[in-house]
């Protein structure tokens, strides 16, 4: 019976530990960002390890780019962001979970696919077609009801019962 005792015993100061480690963990985690920015720094992001992105911020130099060099610096901003984000990550599971620690990588990275192409369409495809332009009936205004008596509960008898 003692036996049984100390076995139980062991197996819930187990369970405590890796209890705490998982919260130690998830605290750690949820503090985690990358950040990025493009070469003249007027594209900056946050992201989370999961790639989420948490910020974007465009300065107004940002405006004078092409809206496809725009696009490429804030989708390389992020993929920077997050690839800093990933190695915070790691650095961060890794003296916890030791040789699990890759396992844990692989279950929380499970394949991303990366934000848009890699090069910007060619801008003929982003223009379709032009559509007609359709003219908008005309919509005529209803007569204005009377204003309901001072007695005449919401405007008529319909909520009202007359006894």
């Amino acid at each position: 019976m003692a036996d049984q005792e100390a076995k139980l015993d062991a197996a819930i100061r187990s369970f405590q530990e890796q209890a705490a480690k998982a919260a130690e963990l998830k605290d750690k985690i949820a503090g985690l960002r990358g950040s990025a920015r493009n070469a003249d720094g007027s594209v900056t992001v946050t992201v989370a390890p999961s790639g989420a992105l948490l910020g974007l911020q465009l300065s107004p130099k940002a405006m004078n780019r092409t809206h496809t060099a725009l696009q490429q610096d804030i989708l390389n901003a992020i993929r920077e962001a997050t690839q800093q984000a990933a190695a915070a990550m790691q650095q961060t599971v890794q003296p916890i979970l030791g040789d699990r620690a890759e396992q844990f990588k692989e279950a929380f990275n499970a394949h991303v696919e990366p934000l848009g192409p890699s090069a910007p369409p060619p801008a003929e495809s982003l223009a379709g077609p032009a559509a007609p332009v359709q003219q908008q009936p005309v919509r005529t205004q209803r007569p204005s009801r009377p204003a309901p008596a001072e007695d005449d509960d919401f405007g008529g008898p319909i909520l009202r019962r007359d006894s």
